[in-house]
């Protein structure tokens, strides 16, 4: 029988693009999506804690799942996203009902690798988000970001112009790209290309219609 995952985003659209590509990472692992929680043998909670009142809820959202796994032991839980800081065991011991802890923008672990590089996320509408930087260098007071996703780092714009155009294949007509600060796009690439750049060249997809960006920084 084919196993089932079921994946449950808290917060920003970066995380709802992470978990699109996740869930196409799992379907091509032999997985289905489950229509509900409670008939999932696979559980991922995608948390964001960008600021106190999100990292409460994303806590108490992992201390909730320890009804479904004392209901079903034999489900799997992981946690993934912000919420994920550098000492692991330190959250199995506060959350040991979690199976996995895995850091956002990454591939599961426990799972095998090949295939995550070509896991874009799919999408079943005309608009699609694709992340075009990860992490990043402000180190603003109230944020998290550059200490659970590190520095900034781009995505190749070949890697990024493929992919906008396999979605348009598939019916996408709008895209948005993301980052923590889409402004400093390519700065950290070997040619230097910059956002202006990347723009040009996805305007050259015959069948996109619109591109937008977030979040740029001031």
């Amino acid at each position: 029988m084919q196993k089932t995952f079921y994946i449950e985003t808290i917060g920003c659209q970066m995380n709802k693009a992470e978990s699109d590509r996740l869930g196409a990472y799992f379907e091509k692992a032999g997985y289905s999506p489950a229509p509900s929680i409670d008939e999932a043998d696979l559980v991922i909670l995608n948390t964001c804690v960008v600021r106190q009142t999100a990292e409460n809820k994303a806590a108490n959202k992992a201390v909730s799942l320890r009804a479904l796994k004392k209901a079903r032991p034999d489900v799997t839980l992981a946690v993934t996203g912000c919420f994920v800081d550098s000492d692991i065991p330190a959250m199995k011991k506060r959350f040991p009902h979690i199976d996995h802890f895995f850091k956002p923008g990454e591939p599961p672990y426990w799972m095998e690798k090949p295939g995550w590089e070509d896991s874009v996320h799919y999408s079943f509408g005309p608009s699609a988000y694709v992340p075009i930087t990860q992490g990043c260098n402000n180190f603003c007071t109230y944020c998290i970001v550059p200490y659970r996703r590190g520095r900034e780092r781009s995505r190749l714009p070949e890697a990024i112009v493929s992919e906008v155009r396999d979605l348009t294949e598939r019916g996408v007509v709008e895209v948005t790209l993301l980052g923590q600060n889409v402004d400093s796009y390519g700065n950290d690439l070997p040619d230097k290309p910059d956002l202006a750049m990347l723009l040009y060249e996805l305007n050259d997809i015959e069948k996109l219609k619109r591109i937008r960006f977030l979040t740029n920084h001031p």
